[in-house]
């Protein structure tokens, strides 16, 4: 596909597909309007609803990042974006899917293909937003970039032990759950901090062995969460779970009580080693 701006190119390839604006936006679940705005250069789509409109318009999400990355691209995509947790969040829904579906998929070839390009658009999307990376770059490597044969999902064992994740986003609860459950740990859910306050304290100690706590959440931020568990004695290890990957994310969530930290994509061998130190010093 010849490298135009991102808008144009919707715009060309819904139209070769004999798609209205109107049946593109009710297969994306947005408004007419806001496909109207692509096509416009009034605004861009969000990020992680770049799968669903690759595969409506019949290309590859790497295509479709190529076209974003384009300098004449309204706005510069990532410019915009840079170390939002606008991007980070859906990125880890991205990835996260992926490493599901990878493990439990068949083996049919333009399946495969599929979702190997989400999950390379994905990391190098991260890696634009943590090593702010240039858009001339981004169309050579996705150029360049071949699909890496599907990795084996980590194992680990952690039979008889029972994990509450506090997530406010029920695709990544169910992300967190399907990791845990495949260890063969018992996986219970608070949808923000207080709901975690609330759980915690009204089961006896020693119900929980582990928290994996995000940090962001209405109602509740996990630091505040966590700063009132520590105040009402509960020692339960907990790790920080976050998008938030600088020094003073980090910091923070150490200062609030926390015991480690775990970035969000969630890293599955990343997020098990965490868990096992914090195991161990229990």
């Amino acid at each position: 596909m010849t490298p135009v701006r991102l808008g144009a190119a919707i715009r060309l390839l819904r139209t070769q597909r004999g798609m209205t604006q109107q049946a593109l936006a009710e297969e994306l679940h947005v408004t007419d309007k806001a496909v109207s705005k692509w096509e416009r250069g009034l605004s861009v789509p969000d990020i992680c609803l770049f799968p669903s409109l690759a595969s409506a318009l019949g290309v590859s999400v790497a295509d479709l990042l190529v076209e974003s990355s384009n300098d004449e691209t309204p706005g510069h995509l990532f410019k915009i974006y840079e170390k939002s947790a606008d991007v980070r969040t859906p990125l880890h829904i991205i990835l996260g899917c992926v490493d599901l579906v990878n493990r439990y998929r068949d083996d049919a070839e333009l399946f495969t293909r599929y979702l190997d390009s989400i999950r390379i658009s994905g990391e190098y999307l991260l890696s634009i937003l943590e090593k702010a990376q240039t858009a001339g770059e981004l169309h050579h490597l996705l150029r360049q970039q071949k699909p890496s044969p599907a990795r084996p999902g980590a194992s680990a064992d952690y039979s008889g032990k029972r994990f509450l994740v506090v997530e406010d986003i029920e695709v990544n609860r169910e992300i967190a759950a399907e990791l845990l459950r495949d260890t063969g740990a018992a996986v219970e859910f608070a949808e923000n901090g207080r709901g975690c306050v609330e759980r915690v304290l009204s089961v006896p100690a020693g119900y929980f062995d582990l928290i994996l706590m995000d940090i962001a959440m209405p109602v509740m931020d996990g630091l505040t969460a966590t700063r009132e568990l520590r105040r009402q004695g509960v020692a339960l290890p907990i790790i920080a779970m976050t998008a938030n990957v600088s020094e003073q994310g980090r910091k923070a969530a150490l200062d609030a009580g926390m015991d480690a930290f775990a970035e969000k994509p969630i890293f599955v061998e990343k997020l098990f080693s965490a868990i096992d130190a914090c195991l161990e010093k229990g």
